[in-house]
C-alpha cells in the first residue's frame, strides 16, 4: 500500500475517525444506503483484529437468542418441551447465551487493558456496563421459564435472592406471568435501548485509541467482509452445538406425584402449613410473597371447596367452634401425628384422640385431591396473579427442590457453575459459569452467614455499581495502565 496513503495518527484523524469515502454516497440500495451510515469506516491498523469485533458477534448472539426467543414465546412451553424442532431451538436460545457470556467477558477485558473508557468515552463503557448486568438478570428470569426442575429451583433461590436484597416486593421469580413479562418484553427493550445508545457513542468517537503517545498507529479503512464473516461462522458454531448438545431437561417436581410416591411426607407438609411452622412462615426475611397465611391458602381454601362440592362433615366448622385451647390441642395433635408418620411410619398419639381430631380429617380430606392433581389447581387458582408463588413454595417446604439439587450437583457451593443440571463445565453445554462469583461468595465469606442471601445482594450491587462507575472512579481507572496489558491487542 502507499506510504501516503497510510497517515500517522494525529488530531485530524481522531476527531474525524468515520469520515464516509466518498465513492459511498453515490450507492443507490437503501440497505446499503443504511450501512453505510451505521458502519464504522475508518480504524487504526489494529482495529481490524477480532478483539475490536467483539462487539460485532455480541450482537450477533442477541440477535439469535431474540430470533430463537421469539419463536419459543410464540409456540408455548409445551412445544419446546416435547416437540424435536422445540427442543432444538431451546438449544440454540441456551448455546446462544452461552456463546454471548463468553463474548461479553471478553469484551470488557479488552475494553478494560486498553483503558477504552478513558474521557470522553466513559459512558460507552457505562453503558455497555448496565447492559451487562441487566443481561445477567435477564439470564435467571430465563431459566425461570424453561419449565423444568431447573426453573423450579432457580425461581425459589432467585425469590430468596430478591428477598434479602429488599426487592421481593417487586420482583417475584415465582409469578411465572411476571418473569414472563420481564424477559421477554421489559428487559429486552431495555438491552435494545442500551445497545443502540452504547453503539452511536462508539460511532461518534471511533474505535479507541492508545492512550500513550508513544504507540504508534495507522488509520485504515474497516474491514466488514471479516466481520460478518466472523458473525457467520459464530452463527454456525451456535446451531451445530444446538444440533448435537441439547438444552438440559429434569422433570419438574409435582405435588400430585409427590402425594402418590410419598403421601406421609405431603400430609405432615399440609400438618406444618396448618400449624404455622413450615419453612415459609418461619422465612427470615418475611416479605412479599411470604407474607400469606399459610393455614388458610394450603389447608382451609381448598379444604372448604372440596366439601362444598362433595357436602358431608365440615371439620374447619367443627374447629372454629372449639375452644382457642381446644384448636391449639387439636393442631399440635395433629402435627405430632403426621410428622411422626413421615419420619418413623408410626405415631405415639392415641387412635382415639385423632378420630375426634378435625385437622387431621382436614388432612385426610385433602390427600385424595392432592393424589389426582385437584390440590395442585385449587392453590393455584387461589390468587392468579401470583401464579406458581403457592405451589412451589409448598414444594419447597417438603424440602424436595435441595434434595433434588444436591442429587444433580445444582448448589451454588458448587463455585457457581451451578444452578444447572449438567453441574459443572466438563460437560455440554457447560452449567451457568458466569454466576462464578456467587458461587465463589457462598463458599468462602457467606459461609457461615445466616443473612446469606440479603448479604450476597448487598455485595452483588456493590461490585455491580463500582463496576458501572469505574471510569469514573480516581485511582482505581489508572489500574489497567498500571498492567500493562494493552500493547499486547494494539500490535498490529
Amino acid at each position: 500500500m502507499d506510504e501516503a496513503a497510510l497517515v500517522e495518527n494525529s488530531p485530524e484523524q481522531v476527531d474525524q475517525p468515520n469520515l464516509v469515502p466518498e465513492s459511498y454516497t453515490t450507492r443507490t440500495s437503501a440497505f446499503r444506503v443504511f450501512m453505510d451510515k451505521i458502519y464504522i469506516h475508518k480504524l487504526p491498523s489494529y482495529g481490524n483484529k477480532i478483539f475490536y469485533g467483539l462487539g460485532f458477534l455480541a450482537l450477533t448472539c442477541l440477535t439469535l437468542m431474540f430470533a430463537s426467543g421469539t419463536v419459543l414465546a410464540f409456540m408455548g412451553k409445551t412445544w419446546w418441551l416435547s416437540n424435536t424442532l422445540g427442543v432444538y431451538v431451546r438449544s440454540i436460545h441456551l448455546w446462544s447465551t452461552q456463546a454471548f457470556f463468553a463474548i461479553l467477558v471478553l469484551h470488557v477485558l479488552v475494553g478494560f487493558t486498553t483503558s477504552g473508557f478513558k474521557a470522553p468515552r466513559r459512558m460507552i463503557w457505562v453503558f455497555g456496563a448496565v447492559l451487562g448486568c441487566l443481561a445477567l438478570i435477564q439470564t435467571e428470569f430465563g431459566y425461570g421459564l424453561r419449565g423444568d426442575f431447573s426453573s423450579q429451583f432457580r425461581a425459589v433461590s432467585g425469590a430468596d435472592f430478591w428477598n434479602g436484597a429488599y426487592l421481593g416486593h417487586i420482583l417475584n421469580p415465582l409469578n411465572y406471568s411476571q418473569e414472563f413479562a420481564i424477559h421477554i418484553a421489559i428487559i429486552p427493550i431495555c438491552i435494545i435501548l442500551l445497545f443502540i445508545g452504547h453503539y452511536l457513542l462508539v460511532h461518534t468517537y471511533g474505535i479507541a485509541k492508545p492512550y500513550r503517545a508513544d504507540i504508534k498507529y495507522k488509520m485504515v479503512d474497516a474491514d466488514h467482509t471479516i466481520m460478518w464473516i466472523r458473525g457467520a461462522v459464530l452463527v454456525v458454531a451456535i446451531l451445530t452445538l444446538a444440533f448435537f448438545f441439547h438444552s438440559p431437561y429434569v422433570k419438574e417436581i409435582r405435588i400430585d406425584d409427590t402425594a402418590q410416591q410419598n403421601t406421609a411426607l405431603v400430609s405432615a407438609t399440609l400438618a406444618a402449613e396448618f400449624d404455622h411452622t413450615s419453612d415459609t412462615n418461619t422465612y427470615m426475611d418475611s416479605i412479599d410473597p411470604y407474607t400469606f397465611d399459610t393455614r388458610q391458602v394450603f389447608v382451609v381454601i381448598p379444604y372448604q371447596k372440596i366439601v362444598g362440592v362433595s357436602g358431608g362433615y365440615d371439620a374447619w366448622a367443627a374447629f372454629t367452634s372449639t375452644s382457642s385451647d381446644l384448636q391449639d390441642q387439636y393442631t399440635r395433635d395433629a402435627s405430632q401425628y403426621f410428622s411422626d408418620m413421615s419420619d418413623h411410619g408410626t405415631s405415639s398419639v392415641a387412635t382415639t384422640t385423632l378420630a375426634w381430631n378435625p385437622v387431621v380429617s382436614m388432612i385426610d380430606t385433602l390427600m385424595p385431591a392432592a393424589k389426582n392433581g385437584l390440590y395442585g389447581s385449587i392453590i393455584s387458582e387461589e390468587n392468579p396473579s401470583s401464579n406458581d408463588t403457592y405451589t412451589l413454595r409448598f414444594l419447597s417446604d417438603m424440602n424436595l427442590f435441595e434434595q433434588r439439587a444436591a442429587q444433580l450437583n445444582m448448589s451454588t457451593e458448587e463455585w457457581g457453575m451451578a444452578k444447572d443440571e449438567t453441574g459443572s463445565m466438563t460437560k455440554l453445554p457447560p452449567g451457568s459459569w458466569w454466576l462464578a462469583p456467587i458461587g465463589v461468595l457462598n463458599h468462602t465469606v457467606l459461609l457461615n452467614d445466616d443473612n446469606g442471601d440479603r448479604d450476597a445482594g448487598i455485595i452483588l450491587g456493590i461490585i455491580m455499581l463500582i463496576f458501572i462507575t469505574f471510569p469514573y472512579i480516581p485511582y482505581l481507572n489508572r489500574l489497567p495502565e498500571l498492567l500493562h496489558l494493552a500493547p499486547f491487542i494494539w500490535r498490529e
